[in-house]
């Protein structure tokens, strides 16, 4: 669970351990500021689980296409194959 940063609590208890009014309200600040845009970087599970299947989705695509194609060329192949075994019999 996410907690909310205090930055008047952060900078009353720098004061307390001797840091200047001034330096420890600008310490809390820049903390709070800090913490802030580095929430903004997160994601949640629920969207990487989601992006996760649609990557999953992506590779079982590509997956399936490239084993069509090898199957295709394997036929054609194949096909080309017992044509021309059937040119060269039919030439003798």
């Amino acid at each position: 669970m996410a907690t909310m940063y205090d930055s008047i609590s952060a900078s009353r208890e720098l004061q307390r351990a001797g840091v200047a009014a001034p330096m420890a309200d600008a310490i809390a600040t820049v903390v709070g500021t800090s913490l802030t845009s580095s929430r903004e970087e997160l994601v949640t599970k629920d969207y990487l689980k989601a992006e996760l299947a649609e990557v999953r989705t992506e590779i079982a695509k590509a997956k399936n296409d490239t084993v069509r194609w090898l199957i295709g060329s394997q036929i054609v192949l194949i096909t080309a194959i017992v044509g021309l075994m059937n040119f060269m019999k039919a030439m003798h």
